[in-house]
């Protein structure tokens, strides 16, 4: 067995970031919380950049593991494309960010809203749209974007 083919992530902390994801950002958009906004891009670029202190992380290894609200679910899988997924959270909650600190309010609540969208996405259907884009631009050969599927 290769290093490639022995890789693994843990489908439950993923699913705990998606949640929180989507519940900061839910709470954001009701409350209009614009800063709950910049509060979860940071977290998502903190995921995104691998840090031991990313809350995400923090979160589901100190809470919901612990108290045994999930169990671990550790699939064949590459983190990159899942950091990748992540970055552009980052960046779309960024953005909105500063769109809503400008008072371009559509503008920020809609990639907001795609955010949500995703999250939504992935939570319940599995399907990663970041991680679909970072194969894709493998398969095209775009530098950086060097994990090919796992098999």
């Amino acid at each position: 067995m290769n290093e490639e083919s022995s890789r693994k992530i843990d489908q439950t902390g993923l699913k705990t970031g998606q949640a929180v994801t989507i519940i900061l950002l839910v709470v954001a958009f009701v409350l209009n919380a614009r800063p709950l906004v910049a509060l979860v891009a940071l977290a998502q670029l903190l995921g995104a950049l691998d840090v031991s202190f990313a809350p995400y992380r923090l979160i589901y290894q100190h809470i919901v593991k612990p108290a045994g609200l999930a169990k671990p679910h550790p699939v064949a899988d590459n983190p990159e494309p899942h950091r990748f997924a992540m970055l552009v959270g980052a960046v779309f909650n960024t953005v909105a960010t500063i769109a809503l600190l400008n008072n371009a309010v559509l503008l920020g609540w809609i990639l907001v809203g795609i955010v949500v969208a995703l999250a939504n996405l992935n939570f319940w259907i599995n399907f990663c749209m970041g991680c679909w884009m970072y194969y894709q631009f493998n398969r095209l050969g775009i530098p950086g974007f060097t994990k090919a599927p796992v098999p």
